[in-house]
C-alpha cells in the first residue's frame, strides 16, 4: 500500500489546514459592492441581464441538481445578482440540448409498426443539469429570464430532420416536419411551465435566419431545405404563441434575433421576414445581438436599424453586447475607447427606453460573466476584467445612465419654470445650460468622445444654474446666521436626487432644533427633525417620495440661529 505523504509529515498538513482557516487562498475575484449597480442606475429604463450558464453563478448552497457540472466562477453569481435582474442561457435551451436524439431514435427504433408514426412525430425533449440549476438560480433570485432558443440553422442535429432521428433516415415532408415541431415547442414550453410557471418573459423563437447580405439562409439551413422556403419562420412563431396561451405563459414575449443588426442589407431583411409575422400578430420582439468592437457600430448605425425595427414589434432587446478591444491586455488608450464606445452605446439605449417610456429597448443583456468567460474570450470584452474588478467601460455605462435621466428630469424641471419669477441674470445663467443640456441630450457620440464625460459635465452645469436661480420675490430665504452659530448645515448628497437624499450636519453642543424642508413659495414639504438633539454629526435622511419634483429649500434652525441650502428633487 502507498503511504500517504501528509500521514508522514502532519506539520505539512497542520501548516495546509492553518493556510485554509485564515484564508491564505483568498478570493481574488471578490466583486467591488462599493459602486452603483447597473440594475439601480437603470432601473427606470429596461432590465440589465447577461447569457451564460450556471457554472458561472452558483452558490455552494445551491440545493444540487442531477447532471450539474462544477462551479467554474466562484464569485460570479455574487457579481450578477448584484448587478442584474435578468438571464439567458448559453447554450443549454439550444435544440442540441434539449432534444434527446439518442432517445428518440431509440423509442421510433423499438415501437411497434402501428406507434412509429406517430413517435416519429414526438422527440423527447429533456432539459439537462445546467439548465435545470440555472432556471431555478434564477428564480430564487427573482430574476427574469430570457429563452434562447427554440429554431436555429445552428445547433440542431441533422437528425432532427430525419425520418426515425437517423442521420440515414429520409428527410421528413415538410407537413410532418411541421407535426415534430409542433410537439418540439410544445413539450418545451410545458417543462418551463411545470417547472417555473410564469418565470420567463421571452423566447427567441427564431435565431439567426438571415445572412448579412439579408437574404434568406438556405443550403446551411435545415429550416429552410426541409420546408422549401422560409414559411418554417411563420409556422415556428404560431406554434410557440399556441402553446404559450394554452398553458398561461401569455407573458412570455416572442421575439426574432439576430446578429450584425447594424448592416443595412441584414437590417432590411429582417424587416422583410419578421413584417408578415408580427402583421400576423405572433412576433412581440426583436432581439439585437451586440457583439460589437472599439469602431463598430456608431450611434448612427446602431440608430438607422433601431427605426426599421421600430414599426414591426412591439420591444426589442440588445442580447450578448460586448465590445472587442482586440486585446487580451489592452492599454489604457484602448480602455478608454472602450469605455467611449459603451457609453455610446447605453447613451442610445437609455434614450430609447421602454420603461421611461421615451423607445422599446425592454431589455439590456450582456455576454458572458467577465473578461474570463465569456465568449470574445482574450479580448477584454466585458465590462468587468478576468477578477470581477469594474472597467474604465463600467464606469461609463454607470454615468450615462445616471447622467441621462438625471438631465432628462432637470430639463422637464426647467420646463415648469417661470421667467418672470426669477432675476435677469439668475435666468440667463439658467437658459445657457439648459441649451447646452439640450444639445448634449439629443446629440450622438463616438469611440473618440466620451458620452459619459460629456452628459456628467451639462448635468453639473445645469444643476448648479437651477440651485442659483434668485427668486424676484421668496417666502423663504436662503438664511444664515444669528446671535451665535452653534451648527453647520451641510450640502445634501446626492444632489439632484430620487427619491432619497441624506442632509449631513454637526451640532456644537447639544440643543434645541428644527429641520425643515419648504417649497421655494414657503410652503411647509416635511418635517425632517424637531426635539433636542446631542452634540456631533448627524444625517437626516429625506424621502421626496409623494412630493412634486422640484427645487427646495432646507432649513436648520436654533434658537434666533438658522442656516439654509437647497437641492432638487428628481421625478
Amino acid at each position: 500500500m502507498k503511504s500517504n505523504p501528509l500521514r508522514r509529515c502532519p506539520y505539512l498538513l497542520c501548516a495546509l489546514l492553518l493556510l485554509f482557516a485564515v484564508g491564505a487562498f483568498p478570493q481574488s475575484d471578490a466583486i467591488q459592492t462599493d459602486v452603483p449597480a447597473l440594475k439601480e442606475v437603470y432601473a427606470g429604463d429596461f432590465y440589465i441581464g447577461c447569457l451564460l450558464s450556471y457554472p458561472h453563478v452558483g452558490f455552494p448552497s445551491d440545493p444540487q441538481v442531477t447532471g450539474q457540472t462544477a462551479v467554474v466562477a466562484p464569485n460570479g453569481g455574487h457579481l450578477i445578482k448584484f448587478h442584474m435582474n435578468s438571464m439567458s442561457p448559453g447554450n443549454n435551451m439550444k435544440p442540441a440540448y434539449t432534444v434527446d436524439i439518442s432517445a428518440s431514435a431509440a423509442a421510433y427504433k423499438a415501437a411497434s409498426i402501428a406507434k412509429k408514426d406517430s413517435i416519429d412525430t414526438h422527440p423527447i425533449v429533456k432539459f439537462n443539469g445546467n439548465l435545470i440549476a440555472q432556471l431555478n438560480w434564477a428564480q430564487r433570485q427573482g430574476f427574469t429570464f430570457r429563452g434562447h432558443t427554440l429554431v436555429w440553422h445552428s445547433q440542431t442535429p441533422a437528425e432532427f430532420f430525419r425520418s426515425g432521428y437517423s442521420a440515414s433516415g429520409a428527410r421528413l415532408s415538410k407537413e410532418k416536419m411541421i407535426e415534430r415541431l409542433d410537439n418540439y415547442i410544445g413539450s418545451v414550453i410545458r417543462l418551463l411551465h411545470e417547472g417555473w410557471p410564469k418565470l420567463l418573459n421571452a423566447m427567441d423563437v427564431v435565431n439567426e435566419a438571415v445572412t448579412d447580405a439579408g437574404e434568406d439562409r438556405t443550403d446551411n439551413s435545415e429550416w429552410y431545405q426541409t420546408f422549401g422556403d422560409n414559411s418554417y419562420l411563420l409556422t415556428a412563431f404560431q406554434l410557440t404563441r399556441k402553446h404559450t396561451l394554452a398553458l398561461g405563459e401569455s407573458q412570455i414575449k416572442l421575439y426574432y434575433n439576430d446578429y450584425n443588426t447594424h448592416i443595412p442589407a441584414k437590417a432590411d431583411g429582417i424587416v422583410r421576414i419578421c413584417t408578415p409575422i408580427f402583421q400576423a400578430g405572433y412576433l412581440d420582439g426583436i432581439g439585437m445581438q451586440e457583439h460589437d468592437s472599439n469602431s463598430s457600430p456608431t450611434a448612427e448605425q446602431w440608430i438607422a436599424s433601431y427605426d426599421k425595427f421600430y414599426p414591426i414589434c412591439s420591444e426589442m432587446a440588445v442580447t450578448e453586447l460586448d465590445v472587442t478591444t482586440g486585446s487580451a491586455t489592452p492599454s489604457a488608450r484602448l480602455l478608454e475607447t472602450q469605455a467611449n464606445q459603451y457609453g455610446q452605446l447605453f447613451k442610445c439605449f437609455v434614450e430609447r427606453s421602454y420603461f421611461s417610456g421615451r423607445g422599446k429597448i425592454i431589455a439590456v443583456c450582456k455576454d458572458g460573466l467577465n473578461d474570463e468567460w465569456t465568449f470574445k474570450k482574450n479580448q477584454s470584452s466585458s465590462l468587468w476584467d478576468t477578477k470581477n474588478q469594474c472597467k474604465p467601460a463600467f464606469y461609463a455605462v454607470v454615468d450615462v445612465g445616471l447622467s441621462y435621466n438625471a438631465l432628462d428630469s432637470l430639463i422637464a424641471e426647467a420646463g415648469t419654470l417661470q421667467e418672470s419669477l426669477y432675476t435677469v441674470d439668475s435666468w440667463s445663467v439658467l437658459t445657457a445650460a439648459l441649451a447646452k443640456a439640450q444639445a448634449v441630450m439629443t446629440r450622438s457620440y463616438a469611440n473618440s468622445l466620451s458620452a459619459a464625460d460629456t452628459l456628467k459635465t451639462a448635468k453639473t452645469g445645469l444643476t448648479a444654474s437651477l440651485l442659483a436661480l434668485i427668486p424676484k420675490t421668496s417666502a423663504v430665504a436662503l438664511e444664515t446666521g444669528g446671535s451665535v452659530t452653534t451648527f453647520t448645515l451641510g450640502q445634501n448628497y446626492p444632489n439632484p436626487f430620487n427619491p432619497v437624499t441624506r442632509i449631513p450636519y454637526t451640532l456644537a453642543q447639544e440643543e434645541e432644533i428644527s429641520l425643515r424642508v419648504y417649497t421655494l413659495t414657503g410652503q411647509l414639504a416635511a418635517v425632517l427633525f424637531e426635539g433636542r438633539r446631542g452634540a456631533g454629526s448627524h444625517l437626516a435622511e429625506f424621502d421626496g417620495r409623494g412630493l412634486a419634483g422640484g427645487i427646495y429649500i432646507y432649513t436648520l434652525r436654533s434658537g434666533r440661529s438658522v442656516e439654509s441650502k437647497r437641492f432638487i428633487l428628481l421625478k
